[in-house]
């Protein structure tokens, strides 16, 4: 099937490659399909909307910057995880106009089930974090309200 991009015109996908987030992302609650495209030949990739070409989200997986997740059997329930080979995490980054911050979204990463094509992002509270993300030395997160000063 074809689809139209904002960014990369129009792609050539298998539909077998199609991603079901079947809430949605927040803020995006309304689209539920999606793609992953390749971005170069880096670590990089877009999740791409499938029904709204302006709509794409620049993915990383978290190792890159060393960090590695404890996903709990309830988030990975939301994925129908049956297997934990068929776990993927993979974080979202951002780029604030007019400031040089980039955002490596580490709180809220999505998990995708690679073999039902499944996907959610999985929102932890600030409780969670400490349980749940392991972060390599020199690396700590930021308070998103400190990052806007």
């Amino acid at each position: 099937m074809q689809i139209e991009t904002a960014r990369f015109g129009v792609v050539e996908v298998d539909e077998d490659k199609l991603i079901n987030f079947p809430w949605g992302i927040p803020g995006f609650e309304d689209l539920k399909r999606y793609i992953v495209l390749e971005y170069k030949e880096g670590p990089f990739q877009w999740l791409q909307a499938v029904d709204d070409s302006s709509v794409a989200f620049l993915l990383y997986p978290p190792d890159i910057l060393g960090v590695t997740y404890n996903v709990t059997e309830e988030a990975k329930k939301t994925v129908e995880i049956q297997n934990e080979d068929d776990l993927l995490v993979m974080n979202m980054v951002s780029f604030k106009e007019g400031k040089d911050v980039i955002r490596f979204h580490m709180r809220s990463p999505l998990l995708f089930n690679t073999d039902a094509r499944l996907g959610c992002q999985w929102v932890m509270s600030v409780e969670d974090l400490d349980k749940n993300v392991k972060l390599p030395p020199g690396l700590q997160l930021v308070d998103e309200q400190d990052e806007l000063e």
